[in-house]
């Protein structure tokens, strides 16, 4: 009876010591997965700050939110007077994409960097200002300072309409700095830096291909960022990921395994603990 207590107190105490070790190693696992992810999105998404982030611009202009209008017109049917109020109201569109100065081609590899930035498609308004497709040749953009002509570039209605341009108004996850464009910025990904242009308040549709402040000077009209040297896109809004689970990954292999071990040793030991028993029975009843 004394060996059979004895057996039976021994598979007790292993089972407790194999329990507690396949669990530890389920959550130590996936946590260290976790972990992982972690180090592995900061790796691949290398957000910039906005204090960080680099800007080349002369000249800045103070904006009132309150009195801010886009103006969009030029060859569209239904011109329109935009607030910045009725932008945010519209479908939002969030990017972590790289922003490049042209210079970077020449050696500056200070003035790149990446941000999320948050804002409405730039096909979305033109969408809603019902634009000539038939005459249309390019979109032009006009900075804050009207009086002087300011600053202006140009896409081609088909740089346009592609999904990853967007008029931001928002750069991770903060209102658009004045020295980043506040209260609009177009944000042309696969552009170079002086196709984004800042403090958007005028949106021309056009019959001519317009020439802006930089391609005036030699620059090319369509600058396409060379994908081979920086990558551009990185990943949706942080906002819209779910977020993880310490507890929530899959098990690994060497865990299943484990559990499988435990499994048999368990069965093993019950199997061994009733022969156990039944042996002790029998020398009683002899």
């Amino acid at each position: 009876m004394r060996k059979m207590k004895k057996t039976a107190f021994s598979s007790m105490i292993l089972t407790f010591f194999l329990l507690a070790a396949f669990g530890n190693l389920v959550i130590g696992t996936n946590s260290f997965q976790s972990i992982d992810k972690e180090r592995e999105r900061e790796k691949v998404i290398p957000i910039t700050s906005n204090d960080d982030f680099f800007t080349t611009a002369v000249d800045f202009f103070d904006i009132d939110p309150t009195t801010y209008r886009l103006v969009v017109t030029g060859e569209v049917y239904n011109p329109l007077s935009l607030t910045l109020d009725e932008i945010k109201a519209m479908p939002v569109t969030s990017e972590i994409v790289r922003l490049t100065c042209i210079a970077y081609k020449n050696g500056v590899t200070s003035l790149t960097g990446v941000a999320n930035w948050t804002g409405v498609r730039l096909s979305h308004i033109l969408d809603l200002a019902e634009i000539n497709r038939e005459k249309v040749v390019d979109i032009t953009f006009q900075t804050a300072d009207l009086s002087s002509k300011g600053y202006s570039t140009s896409l081609t209605l088909e740089e346009a309409y592609w999904d990853d341009v967007i008029l931001a108004y928002e750069m991770n996850e903060e209102p658009l700095p004045k020295d980043h464009g506040f209260p609009l910025r177009l944000c042309a990904p696969r552009m170079y830096g002086y196709k984004w242009i800042k403090w958007v308040v005028y949106i021309n549709v056009t019959t001519f291909d317009h020439l802006g402040y930089w391609e005036n000077l030699g620059y090319e009209d369509s600058p396409i960022v060379d994908l081979s040297d920086l990558p551009i896109y990185y990943s949706t809004s942080p906002n819209t990921d779910a977020p993880e689970s310490t507890r929530s990954t899959p098990w690994p292999f060497f865990d299943l395994f484990l559990l499988a071990l435990v499994t048999v040793s368990l069965g093993r030991m019950a199997s061994k603990f009733q022969k156990t028993m039944l042996g002790e029975e029998k020398k009683e009843r002899s």
